[in-house]
């Protein structure tokens, strides 16, 4: 007769980690974008300077720009703490 493997349930906390980083990357991200954006497209009514795309569309590249660096961040973080907890350091 085989054997069949025991499985280990994960715990709260080994599940809940990655969905939180999962959580903050998403929101992260999409502040990163909306933030700058709409205050470009603010700048870009007609009370304002009346320049409709420009201003909106350096909000969006600028959005980018910190969207992208926000989330290599989180993600070098992440690795390294990963790859702490492989050496032995264990978990937090």
């Amino acid at each position: 007769m085989t054997e069949k493997p025991k499985y280990n349930r994960p715990t709260p906390k080994e599940w809940a980690r990655p969905l939180s980083l999962v959580f903050n990357i998403g929101w992260s991200f999409a502040l990163s974008l909306v933030v700058p954006t709409s205050i470009g497209y603010w700048l870009d009514r007609p009370e304002r300077f009346n320049t409709h795309p420009m201003y909106t569309l350096i909000g969006f590249g600028i959005g980018t720009v910190l969207a992208f660096y926000s989330l290599y961040l989180m993600l070098r973080r992440f690795y390294m703490e990963q790859k702490e907890q492989e050496k032995g350091g264990g978990p937090k």
